[in-house]
């Protein structure tokens, strides 16, 4: 992705691709880099918890927005199934 591009956006079904396997992807995609060229996700937030939390069926998942920096990427993860990347802004 090119710095100052539209941020990549991709919806997903949670029940066929859960929501770390899905930043991962999208982050891979927007940086042109393997995904096994990327810092472990596990690093950077609990991917279980994530997954847990955007796919409760106890719970309204759609009001879920969860928000962290991985390999030098704004990420949101919308519990309604977006991901949401954009690279972080120079300050």
């Amino acid at each position: 992705m090119i710095e100052g591009s539209d941020p990549m956006i991709r919806h997903v079904d949670w029940t066929e691709v859960p929501p770390s396997v899905a930043v991962v992807e999208t982050v891979s995609n927007a940086t042109g880099r393997e995904p096994t060229e990327l810092p472990s996700l596990y690093d950077t937030i609990d991917s279980d918890a994530l997954d847990a939390l955007c796919t409760d069926d106890g719970r309204d998942t759609e009001a879920i927005t969860v928000s962290f920096v991985y390999a030098e990427q704004e990420v949101t993860v919308l519990g309604g199934g977006t991901v949401i990347v954009e690279p972080i802004e120079e300050r």
